[in-house]
């Protein structure tokens, strides 16, 4: 989900290889590269640690095992296992926010499954929209099923607005700036739980446990801590399921009140 460069997926590499050392388990590290989907990763039923989104975290049976939440160290996150999703433009664009958007605007974002990429800009522009309830936007011609593709589409005019997980934005920053260059942030919702590490249910109970112990504690080794600063992170948290329960109730306001992210097919 977040190793988005060659440098980003060796320090995930480096990182939880150690995580399972620490943790007495013998992990492997298996790629699950773009654009294989991530559904195909979070159905499998041997996944020790992974990355899954909070939304279908929740709202899907039967539930993974919780193991910990990322803690990104940059300070907008306050020290708190959150993200944002940003709304990108094209930095030599006219879009400079959401508020004078024209009808028939392009957006290219994820699928509905994506809390990210879908639902948490979703109710965003259902806040912003009120009464209204009619989304200014019409979605990009081709899929955009990541947030590589979503930066990509928008950076090549195919989009004239993207939405992309705040965490993957600082990564890239930081690690590809190049990518970054061409783009800017015109508006940013609220915090959402961050995507969580999880286990495949019916995992070892015992297992889990000695590897969320280990992830907790990862800021206090060494090697962890050095490939923890490559990412951005400040520590890994304990969250309960309860924690994420907001996302399921932002995605049935939005779905009660009828407000699509997108109201029509880009021609």
């Amino acid at each position: 989900m977040y190793a988005l460069t060659p440098a980003i997926t060796d320090a995930w590499r480096t990182l939880l290889l150690r995580v399972g050392q620490r943790a007495s388990l013998a992990w492997d590290y298996e790629p699950h590269a773009a654009p294989a989907p991530m559904r195909s990763l979070w159905d499998r039923g041997d996944n020790a640690c992974v990355f899954m989104c909070g939304l279908p975290f929740i709202t899907g049976t039967p539930r993974p095992i919780l193991l910990a939440a990322p803690v990104p160290s940059a300070p907008r996150y306050e020290g708190r296992p959150i993200y944002f999703t940003e709304f990108i433009a094209r930095a030599d664009g006219a879009m400079t926010d959401l508020a004078s958007v024209p009808a028939g605007t392009r957006l290219a974002h994820m699928l509905p499954e994506s809390n990210s990429g879908y639902n948490a800009p979703r109710h965003h522009l259902l806040t912003l929209r009120g009464a209204t309830g009619v989304s200014p936007f019409i979605r990009a011609g081709q899929p955009t099923p990541t947030p590589m593709a979503v930066i990509q589409a928008v950076a090549e005019g195919r989009a004239e607005l993207g939405v992309v997980d705040s965490y993957v934005l600082d990564l890239l920053r930081r690690h590809a700036p190049q990518i970054m260059a061409p783009l800017r942030t015109v508006a940013t919702t609220v915090a959402s739980p961050i995507p969580v590490l999880v286990a495949s249910p019916g995992s070892s109970e015992d297992e889990a446990a000695r590897a969320r112990t280990a992830l907790l504690s990862a800021h206090e080794d060494e090697v962890c801590r050095a490939a923890m600063q490559q990412l951005q992170l400040a520590r890994f948290a304990q969250v309960r399921a309860s924690d994420y329960s907001v996302l399921a109730e932002r995605q049935a306001e939005s779905e009660r009140r009828g407000f699509s992210l997108t109201e029509e097919t880009a021609r």
